[in-house]
């Protein structure tokens, strides 16, 4: 019995330590993973890792192609679109939900991210804007108080993972959004925190279907251009 345990928290132990670095983007989109690299990084047998990759493909976040391995899966924009479509109305839920639940005590919290992610827009730094934005969103799936919301939107939220837009331009409106939903815990505005919420996606939204327009027009062709200056 005391076996069985141990192999279960080595598979658990295995499975932190992934989500860890696909959340730092240690991995991108269609990158293969190598299991036995990532089995002696972790000082673990291969099982454990296996077992671990196993319940993130469950998740969607890596495929295994038999004969070739595991990796990252790419979502591509039309997906990604859908999932901020679904994504958008089940966090507006959330963020009214929280009204009612919110402590003084996580409003603080949020305030604490808000400073930490000034700094960051500031710098235009995505990686950390996105890691800063995940622990947000959390928070607010967290305070929610209903866990089945709260089990379907961690489910999103990591399957947009593997996504990768440059929100560069739009990180000071992100920003904004976050400072106005927080405003909206604090006065109590369940009205105010679900739509913010739901703006907050739609901004997503108009960010992927510009990177859709642009995949539409194809690559610029350099040569047409200079002939036509």
């Amino acid at each position: 019995m005391l076996k069985k345990l141990n192999r279960v928290t080595l598979k658990k132990q295995a499975e932190t330590a992934l989500r860890e670095m696909i959340a730092s983007y240690r991995f991108t989109p269609g990158k293969w993973i190598n299991v036995e690299s990532l089995a002696k990084e972790l000082q673990v047998s291969r099982t454990p890792v296996w077992q671990a990759l196993k319940d993130l493909e469950k998740e969607g976040l890596v495929t295994h192609t038999p004969k070739q391995g595991i990796r990252m899966v790419e979502m591509t924009l039309e997906m990604a679109h859908d999932l901020y479509k679904v994504r958008g109305l089940l966090e507006g839920m959330a963020g009214r939900l929280a009204v009612e639940k919110i402590s003084s005590e996580t409003i603080k919290r949020f305030e604490a991210i808000l400073n930490k992610e000034y700094l960051i827009v500031q710098s235009q730094d995505v990686m950390e804007y996105s890691k800063s934005d995940f622990e947000f969103h959390a928070l607010i799936y967290n305070s929610c108080g209903n866990w089945l919301l709260k089990e379907l939107l961690e489910n999103i939220k990591n399957r947009s993972r593997p996504f990768i837009c440059d929100v560069t331009a739009a990180l000071p409106e992100l920003y904004e959004d976050h400072k106005m939903v927080v405003e909206a815990f604090r006065d109590r505005d369940s009205d105010a925190a679900e739509n913010i919420m739901r703006t907050h996606n739609k901004r997503m939204q108009l960010q992927i279907e510009r990177a859709q327009q642009k995949e539409a027009a194809g690559p610029v062709d350099l040569a047409k251009q200079s002939a036509g200056r």
